[in-house]
């Protein structure tokens, strides 16, 4: 237990006393008066009640309005200003004193503190790792983006604006291997033939290594229309042949 502490306890003993000695006194005075000794008990506790209320209201006050203004007061006079920065000194070096003891470890824990912190950084496998995955998904963005303005370039004169959109839709889906769920087959023109569509797929399948069934399915799908005469095994088996007469030549270099 501090001093303040003890100070407050000796100050709330006295409040405390003095208010049991006013109210025995006001009882004494009630019963001298003829009044019964209910009433007079009655009179105690409501003379202590008040007396307590009282200073709790006045204490408040004090703190809260009449403290402040006396401190700002006395604080113009350097005096009284040297005494508080000193007794402000003072209490800062308490507390850091206490806050120091409650925080003293054993010096062995800073060994393990230091190993966490080691353990924290990346490794070298996972840096080389990180760089190598970033080198590879660039060289796939970039054999997307040369493939889909090859695309672009390549369909811009046989089908509309929101089918060749939708088209580079689909490269970008059909480049990462993955079946594809929900296709709305686009609509080329009269011009293009079954050949040029197979030569298409395999120009791009070849730029992303996909297998040749897979490429086969995916034109199958999104070309439903100029395709629907073929089987999907005709089809991986004619896309990579030659003929004269087409549009879409076979094994255009994409760059």
């Amino acid at each position: 237990m501090n001093q303040k502490s003890i100070e407050h306890i000796a100050l709330y003993s006295l409040v405390l006393v003095g208010t049991l000695v006013v109210g025995v006194l006001a009882r004494q005075f009630i019963l001298s008066k003829g009044v019964d000794d209910f009433s007079s008990s009655v009179a105690f506790f409501a003379t202590v009640i008040v007396l307590m209320a009282i200073y709790a209201s006045l204490q408040t006050t004090f703190n809260q309005i009449l403290l402040p203004r006396i401190e700002a007061f006395l604080l113009r006079f350097s005096a009284f200003q040297t005494m508080k920065n000193h007794n402000d000194t003072v209490s800062e070096l308490e507390a850091t004193t206490i806050k120091d003891s409650n925080k003293a470890t054993p010096d062995v824990i800073e060994p393990a503190h230091t190993t966490e912190e080691a353990i924290s950084e990346p490794s070298e496998y996972e840096i080389m790792r990180t760089n190598a995955i970033a080198k590879q998904n660039h060289a796939i963005q970039t054999k997307l983006e040369k493939v889909i303005s090859y695309t672009k370039q390549t369909m811009v004169a046989y089908m509309s604006e929101e089918d060749l959109n939708r088209l580079c839709t689909y490269v970008a889906e059909y480049s990462t291997g993955d079946t594809l769920q929900k296709i709305s087959p686009v609509k080329v023109d009269s011009q293009l033939k079954s050949i040029d569509i197979m030569h298409f797929g395999w120009n791009i399948g070849k730029v992303f290594g996909i297998k040749r069934i897979h490429t086969a399915t995916f034109i199958k799908s999104v070309f439903a229309h100029t395709l629907r005469d073929l089987e999907i095994s005709t089809i991986e088996r004619k896309m990579s042949h030659t003929e004269s007469e087409c549009n879409i030549k076979l094994n255009t270099a994409i760059v």
